[in-house]
Parts: structure tokens; C-alpha cells; sequence
């Protein structure tokens, strides 16, 4: 009786170990697998952020015998009279550059004997960080030179020279100017640099752009045709 007893608690025993045993091993491979399925889906949702662009610098355009920044362009507009056209660029040069009381002689020069007008001209000079933030870095001056014959013309603007603005405070300080070609060739603040000359560029062709819709004929409807 004692050895019956004997051998059935010993093989109560086995047995729960033996369970116990393969519980044990299934918690290990569970484990494994849910670590493993966790470091899947971990790796599929990985975002990765993009490259960051290399910085390319602005160069403008540069004459090449003056070896000034320069832009020109010639405009061919063939039911233009020069005269018009003189009449169009100086009534230009005035709403646009005499916003701080200048006279017509301090913004132009009428040289009608060799067809030519030259316009002292200056804007509001930004620096971008985008689209909705501009930082005033003073005023960009230039000269614009326009060569005038019937039915065509030729603008050239250069001399461009960043100019630091007066407060009314400040009227004893002389303004610092920087002209575009150090922008250009500087190999010392690049960023800060290019950051003036992407502002003045595109400022510039804003300019450019109204400057050559104004200088065109007005349209005339004729109310006849109908």
C-alpha cells in the first residue's frame, strides 16, 4: 500500500512538472514572436526625413566688359513712336522715384541727340526667409539707361548698390553701401550675402515686369467693332 502511494505521488509529481515545463517554453517562444512582430511593425513605420538640400549660391548676371551686375534686355514693340516711349519711361521714373520729394532732375537724364534717357532709380530693398516673412535690409540703387528708336528700346540697369536706411533719429549717420559685386564674389558671410541678392533679383524683376507692361501702347477699342 505504501509503495502504491509512493508511486502514484511521484508520478503526480512528473507530471506537474513536466507542465509546468512546457508552459514555460511556450511563454519564451511567445515572447520572442510578439517581440519580433513588435520590432516589424516598428521598422515598417519608420518615416525617413528627407535629405536636406545643398546650398547652391545666387550669382547674378555680370557684364562682361564692365564687368558690373547687370540686367538688359532688348524690347521690340513695333507700333511704339520713340516719342511715346520717352513720354512713358519718364512719367515711370516719376511715380516711382520720387516718393521722397526728388525733382525730375535728380532722377533722370534726357539725352534725346543719341536716343538715350538714364534714370537714377532705387527700391525697398528685403530679405526673404519665405513667403509671408521679409526683413528690411535698406534700399538697392541703381541707374537704368534706356535707349529709345522707333518701335524698340534697350534697358540696361546697373551701378547696383545696397544702401542702409537713415532713421529720422540718425540724420548724422552716413549710410553704409555695399555694392553687388562684393555680394557676388564675397567668400565671407555667403549665406547673408546670397540671402540679399535672392531679395534684390527677384524684387528687381518685379520692377522689370510692371516697367514693360507701362512702356506698351494702351489698347484702343473701337466701337465699331462689336
Amino acid at each position: 500500500m505504501k509503495k502504491l502511494l509512493f508511486l502514484s505521488a511521484s508520478f503526480l509529481l512528473w507530471s506537474s512538472l513536466a507542465y509546468a515545463q512546457n508552459n514555460d517554453e511556450q511563454d519564451i517562444f511567445t515572447d520572442v514572436n510578439q517581440q519580433q512582430d513588435n520590432s516589424d511593425s516598428q521598422s515598417t513605420t519608420t518615416v525617413k526625413r528627407p535629405a536636406a538640400k545643398p546650398f547652391i549660391r545666387m550669382v547674378l548676371p555680370v557684364d562682361s566688359i564692365t564687368m558690373l551686375v547687370t540686367y538688359t534686355e532688348i524690347i521690340e514693340q513695333s507700333e511704339s513712336l520713340s516719342d511715346s516711349l520717352y513720354k512713358r519711361a519718364k512719367r515711370w521714373a516719376m511715380a516711382n522715384f520720387a516718393k521722397n520729394g526728388e525733382k525730375p532732375k535728380d532722377i533722370f537724364e534726357v539725352d534725346k541727340e543719341n536716343a538715350k534717357l538714364v534714370i537714377n532709380g532705387y527700391i525697398d530693398a528685403y530679405t526673404y526667409t519665405n513667403k509671408y516673412s521679409k526683413l528690411s535690409v535698406g534700399y538697392h540703387k541703381f541707374k537704368m539707361t534706356l535707349w529709345i528708336k522707333e518701335g524698340r528700346y534697350k534697358y540696361t540697369i546697373s551701378n547696383l548698390v545696397n544702401e542702409s536706411k537713415i532713421t529720422a533719429g540718425d540724420k548724422n549717420t552716413i549710410p553704409t553701401k555695399t555694392y553687388f559685386e562684393y555680394y557676388n564674389t564675397t567668400s565671407t558671410n555667403v549665406k547673408n550675402a546670397d540671402a540679399v541678392l535672392r531679395g534684390a533679383d527677384a524684387d528687381l524683376k518685379r520692377m522689370i515686369e510692371v516697367f514693360k507692361k507701362l512702356m506698351k501702347d494702351p489698347i484702343i477699342v473701337d466701337e465699331d467693332d462689336w
